[in-house]
């Protein structure tokens, strides 16, 4: 579990990546939802990005396994 989000994309930004990329047939299965201040491994104040505080990023960031096909 990591704290930086530096270049996170949105979801359908990422599904236009792998579409472009040649992926077909792409899933994302959701593992963890970011929970924002007090959430285990986090900080009870603070920034995330240096700039927007924890209380406004709760459940907009997640961790996913992604899988997808490429034809061959």
């Amino acid at each position: 579990w990591c704290g930086c989000l530096a270049g996170a994309l949105h979801e359908d930004e990422y599904r236009e990546k792998l579409a472009a990329a040649g992926f077909r047939d792409v899933e994302v299965e959701v593992t963890r939802v970011l929970a924002g201040p007090g959430a285990e491994g986090w900080p009870a104040t603070g920034t995330a990005g240096g700039d927007v505080p924890l209380t406004d990023v709760t459940g907009r960031f997640a961790s996913a396994f992604i899988r997808a096909r490429k034809p061959a």
